[in-house]
């Protein structure tokens, strides 16, 4: 069971392995794996769990592992985005009985080209996984296993960087905290909501446009590139076609593939770079005529699906 929410190495690793994929819907406002889904999503065939601590903010990981536990199943952290995310003073990748970490180039920790880590506190997974990663072994090979070290030369520019994470965590935190401000009067725009007792870290800064793709070309025509992380929500791609869903499967997960969009966040970036994106963002915010409706919603604006 996994998120409908995430890029596709989440749910490829699954049928890769000889699994059967099974998404479940996420959090509207927060993106990650609603855990009050997940237990109608089990059956006696469920072996595990992999939530997702997207774009940086840590999945509601107490009820997931209740949940584990009840059920006796695996529970593999994704942190490739949420590299010092914590969920109630507790590291991402902790918790369940393996998680796994990307260092690609783009990630709040990058190598200088495809890198990554597997993180556990068990012992014998710990050798298995180190194993597997080398072919089985050296001179006896107790099993097939695949070519997937981490060569010298990333691990080399992966400690040169390790000590600078910390601090530019803290920057990727104060610039959201300026977007936050910046934005918290554009009508059409949500700003990211992060959940009670987490830390995120905004490896991406994804806000929820109503008109998203007007926006989005706005950004373009004032010289801001915006990225779609991800165009479509996973069950959705035709690799999962065989699987047959519809919409209303994962109502969330679907309606936020119309409307999420990331916006320029990097350590360095100064005050007049996030003040230029937000004033442009402010700008197609004003142009807009917001549609009013009479009574308690009158201040609602309605979706725009693309």
């Amino acid at each position: 069971i996994t998120t409908a929410h995430s890029w596709i190495s989440t749910s490829e690793t699954i049928t890769q392995a000889g699994g059967r994929v099974v998404f479940c819907d996420t959090d509207e406002a927060r993106f990650t794996i609603d855990p009050a889904l997940i237990e109608a999503k089990i059956t006696p065939a469920t072996v595990g769990i992999i939530p997702v601590h997207l774009y940086g903010q840590p999945a509601e990981m107490d009820p997931i592992m209740a949940i584990a536990r009840r059920h006796n199943l695996w529970v593999i952290e994704d942190c490739a985005q949420a590299h010092l995310a914590t969920y109630k003073g507790r590291a991402v990748g902790s918790f369940g009985n393996l998680a796994t970490f990307s260092f690609y180039p783009g990630k709040n920790l990058g190598a200088y080209g495809d890198a990554g880590c597997i993180v556990t506190n068990d012992d014998r997974l710990a050798d298995w996984v180190t194993s597997f990663a080398r072919h089985g072994g050296k001179g006896e090979h107790i099993m097939e296993g695949i070519c997937s070290r981490m060569d010298g030369l990333q691990a080399a520019i992966l400690n040169v960087k390790l000590p600078h994470l910390r601090a530019w965590t803290a920057a990727r935190r104060q610039i959201a905290a300026k977007y936050d401000e910046l934005l918290k009067d554009a009508e059409h725009i949500i700003t990211p909501k992060v959940g009670p007792e987490r830390e995120h870290v905004y490896h991406l800064y994804v806000i929820r446009a109503e008109m998203r793709d007007a926006l989005r070309q706005h950004l373009t025509g004032a010289g801001v590139t915006t990225v779609l992380n991800y165009p479509k929500a996973l069950p959705f791609y035709r690799a999962y076609a065989y699987l047959d869903h519809s919409p209303g499967d994962f109502p969330m997960a679907h309606r936020n593939q119309s409307r999420i969009l990331s916006l320029p966040i990097y350590p360095e970036m100064d005050d007049a770079r996030i003040n230029y994106v937000a004033e442009q963002i402010n700008t197609f915010s004003n142009s807009v005529a917001a549609p009013k409706e009479k009574g308690p919603a009158a201040n609602r604006v309605l979706a725009v699906d693309s």
